[in-house]
């Protein structure tokens, strides 16, 4: 083909092409292969995907979710956000590849803890709990069927016994680069957070310093009580916005909240107050279109209710607007995400086995979910060729 159209035209088309399209033409030719798995390929593919969903109003949502029982783990995609008839994609399963690459064929290994960080851009991370080994953080892009693991750094979770970990994770958008930000403390928040970042384009951990780690900084240690088991910390719903990470946090001193936010490319903290007057117990923040969004849930009996609130102008305060209300019927476990037709997912209780879908325009209620699995993770997510040309990332 290049013999008869030009190579900013082949690029063009390229560019142009699905994720899975990509993967088979990098087969053609060494020099296809060469442009497709080059970083300036895969950022402009990527940004070309981006907006070609947003014009079309259709990203699909990925469904991470776990089966019950170590070695079963399953991994499944799902695209609820543009088939209602609930269909799904099923991944290929990427855990024995993981334990495979991790550990040597002699050791028997057992899952002690499962957790899905987040996703972004086509990636997604994940931090595994090993029953007397310890926790291993994962990165992974399902699309392209490859994944990194990171180093092991810090506290070893599984010989003391007394600390846990909490992760998040995001885009540096100024460098191009990933990054996974942890923290490891005490499970019981009595001595102080070591907290560091590792970099997917440094391929290394680095510990931020106490001068840099905000006093009132306890993510994973306590915020809404809800605890996961094994050696991660407690479930902080974490929203990735504007280039930083914000969850809810709660003073040392006293029981006012306040966002906490972590920007990716400076890697420092700053706090946004809460709306004036918004004193609720449980609140969660989610990305809600290109806004930071803060959901406070007020029980009544067996119910709640829910107020959304989204933040027209990042980090200013007075920009704080009440666009919803809505009232479920029963008391709800966790919001998921919200989804690009405007509808907000929970979390039902009783272990997370059926999801819920809100109209928040006419709170119209639809319930979800598949026989056997746990829902562990629900976010908007589009496919990507990051980690293609990545020399450390091992395919499956």
């Amino acid at each position: 083909m290049s013999d008869y159209f030009p190579k900013d035209i082949i690029q063009e088309i390229l560019q142009r092409s699905p994720t899975k399209c990509l993967i088979k033409c990098t087969l053609v030719c060494k020099q296809w292969r060469s442009l497709i798995q080059s970083p300036s390929f895969i950022h402009s593919h990527l940004r070309s995907t981006i907006h070609t969903n947003n014009q079309n109003a259709a990203v699909g949502l990925l469904l991470v979710r776990a089966f019950a029982g170590h070695d079963n783990c399953t991994l499944d995609s799902l695209h609820w956000d543009y088939s209602e008839t609930g269909e799904h994609s099923k991944l290929v399963n990427p855990y024995p590849y993981i334990k495979q690459a991790i550990f040597s064929p002699s050791e028997r290994v057992v899952v002690r803890d499962f957790h899905v960080v987040g996703a972004c851009n086509g990636l997604v991370c994940l931090a595994v709990d090993f029953a007397y080994v310890g926790s291993h953080t994962i990165i992974w892009n399902p699309s392209v069927r490859k994944f990194v693991t990171l180093p092991r750094r810090g506290v070893s979770l599984s010989k003391t016994g007394q600390h846990r970990a909490s992760y998040a994770f995001g885009y540096d958008s100024r460098t191009n680069d990933y990054k996974v930000l942890r923290s490891t403390s005490n499970r019981y928040g009595k001595t102080p957070c070591e907290v560091e970042i590792w970099s997917l384009l440094r391929g290394s951990w680095k510990s931020l310093s106490a001068a840099v780690v905000p006093e009132d900084f306890m993510f994973g240690v306590y915020n809404n009580r809800n605890v996961v088991p094994g050696n991660f910390g407690p479930v902080d719903k974490h929203a990735f916005v504007n280039g930083a990470l914000h969850w809810v946090q709660r003073r040392t001193v006293g029981e006012d909240k306040f966002i906490l936010w972590f920007h990716m490319g400076s890697e420092l903290f700053g706090e946004i107050m809460m709306p004036e007057g918004l004193t609720r117990e449980r609140c969660f923040v989610l990305r809600y279109e290109e806004s930071l969004a803060l959901l406070s849930e007020e029980l009544q009996g067996n119910c709640s209710k829910f107020d959304i609130w989204v933040m027209k102008e990042h980090g200013v305060v007075e920009s704080w607007t009440k666009l919803f209300t809505i009232h479920p019927h029963r008391r709800l476990l966790e919001p998921f995400c919200f989804t690009r037709s405007g509808e907000l997912v929970f979390k039902m209780g009783g272990g997370g086995r059926r999801l819920l879908k809100v109209d928040l325009k006419t709170e119209e209620f639809k319930y979800f979910g598949i026989d056997g699995y746990m829902c562990h993770f629900m976010d908007s997510f589009v496919e990507s060729l990051v980690l293609l040309g990545q020399a450390n990332a091992i395919s499956y």
